[in-house]
């Protein structure tokens, strides 16, 4: 097994809560989700993983000189925040650090009443290349929320966008991760040979339950290893191309190494198989 056809990646579901006004969304930073977010930069230490995912509205400035420290060789996803009334996502690669506007919004959001609607093909030409990343050789895109719910289906039909792309990752505060899936589900009856990876968080909004994790992996995985998921207690359901579900009520992290889509036989026939994912890890993020 070449360490190189793989890339790892570590998805960290908080347990969180937002509040909002008549301007913006944002994190109500308690001590727990502080603490939530240091335990998650000592698995970042621990695991040493090629990309890192943190939930939508989950930016926090306090961590930026540890996100750009730990970035260096690989990428983090830190979350979002509201930057003059826009939700902005935040991405460190390379020890660089990067701001990108969220192209879509839901009618629940503040930022609805500052954006209009984009169509589809629209966003592709002329807001995606800021959202492209490279790693390993291999392109990645990442979304925010409702970017994945309107652009990620064109994405991933499009071939001249879909070459050399490993997958999309997208951060969300969803409490409709149903409709989600069900797009994601659309997504991978088309497309066979890219990744999926959706982060939603766990927590309260306004003081009610709002998002409902269940943070989710769709993308090439051998059929032996979906049996070994399930035997691990960890939810992989019958759709040819789930990976695996998270908790819909724990803070949780996962980490695993997913290998290059051309690389895998799903079957264990070939003389080239390569078990895909390998060494998957799902804990609380509470690891005391």
């Amino acid at each position: 097994m070449l360490v190189n056809n793989y890339l790892s990646v570590a998805m960290f579901q908080l347990s969180v809560e937002l509040k909002c006004d008549s301007r913006e969304e944002y994190l109500v930073e308690t001590n727990e989700a502080l603490k939530q977010i240091e335990n998650c930069l000592e698995v970042i230490r621990e695991y040493g993983p090629d990309i890192s995912l943190f939930p939508e509205m989950t930016y926090v400035p306090k961590f930026e000189k540890e996100y750009q420290e730990l970035s260096r060789t690989r990428i983090i996803v830190a979350g979002s925040f509201y930057k003059e009334c826009i939700n902005t996502t935040v991405v460190f690669a390379d020890g660089m650090k990067y701001e990108i506007a969220k192209g879509y919004a839901s009618g629940a959001e503040p930022m609805a009443r500052k954006i209009s609607f984009c169509p589809p093909e629209e966003f592709i030409s002329e807001q995606l290349e800021q959202h492209s990343f490279w790693i390993k050789g291999k392109k990645i895109y990442i979304l925010n929320c409702m970017e994945y719910y309107h652009a990620a289906y064109y994405i991933a039909r499009n071939r001249g966008l879909n070459n050399g792309l490993f997958g999309i990752f997208a951060i969300c505060s969803n409490s409709n991760t149903r409709v989600f899936e069900e797009e994601t589900v659309c997504i991978h009856n088309h497309n066979e040979r890219i990744y999926t990876f959706v982060l939603n968080c766990v927590g309260t909004y306004q003081g009610k339950k709002y998002a409902d994790g269940k943070s989710y992996i769709y993308g090439p995985v051998s059929i032996h290893e979906k049996e070994w998921l399930r035997e691990q207690n960890i939810e992989s359901k019958q759709n040819v191309s789930h990976i695996l579900s998270m908790s819909d009520v724990k803070a949780q992290f996962l980490f695993g190494k997913f290998v290059f889509a051309e690389e895998l036989s799903r079957f264990g026939r070939s003389d080239s198989y390569l078990n895909n994912p390998r060494d998957i890890v799902v804990e609380d993020i509470r690891r005391e």
